[in-house]
């Protein structure tokens, strides 16, 4: 009994080594974000950048940044969606390996978004999430 017991467990923690990790399609990139304040107004914008120029793979690799306005600001990551979520999607990563997106309060029309990036390998069909990273305009 204890020996079917134990091969069970080491069954379970193999396909959960194997199967339960999220791999990066790619390495050597770096995406990032600052606040930057604008001049005469109240309201900071987002710039989020990314940076795939050392990335081998780049030819094969699409990057989608994932915007998700959000309503409750004061819930952080778990704020209710305000509206459908609004996907730029960088296709040529060869020929836009380095690049920067600004995220406007004027252009969502929300007090406060969380956001993530997408990476998909077209070679491999390899998907990768960056964990969901939130801004506040107030």
């Amino acid at each position: 009994m204890t020996r079917k017991i134990l091969t069970l467990v080491l069954l379970i923690t193999f396909f959960n080594i194997g199967f339960g990790q999220n791999k990066s399609c790619t390495e050597n990139f770096l995406i990032s974000s600052k606040t930057i304040n604008i001049p005469n107004s109240n309201l900071p914008e987002q710039l989020i950048s990314w940076n795939f120029t050392k990335a081998t793979n780049k030819d094969s690799l699409i990057l989608e940044l994932e915007i998700q306005p959000l309503n409750s600001c004061w819930n952080g990551l778990n704020g209710t969606k305000r509206s459908e979520s609004i996907i730029h999607k960088i296709n040529n990563l060869n020929q836009n390996s380095k690049g920067e997106l600004a995220v406007s309060f004027k252009e969502l029309n929300a007090k406060c978004f969380k956001w993530r990036t997408k990476i998909v390998d077209t070679l491999t069909n390899c998907k990768s999430y960056t964990e969901w990273q939130f801004f506040s305009f107030l």
